[in-house]
């Protein structure tokens, strides 16, 4: 098992500060002015864009 490397040299590292991050941010930002019906919209973002990740990452791994 390799190791993992927690900084900005490390390309997940980047991709999970430049993409989910944001969109878990912003997720939460939004439960604040939507109406009570719309609520599952924020909390169904994050969930697309971690499952998108971890995807990327799957296939990165076995692109190497």
């Amino acid at each position: 098992m390799e190791a993992f490397e927690l900084s900005f040299k490390n390309k997940r590292v980047r991709i999970w500060f430049i993409g989910v991050l944001p969109v878990i941010i912003l997720s939460g930002i939004l439960f604040f002015p939507l109406p009570i019906e719309y609520h599952w919209i924020p909390s169904f973002l994050p969930i697309i864009a971690i499952v998108i990740f971890y995807a990327w990452v799957k296939f990165d791994k076995n692109k190497r």
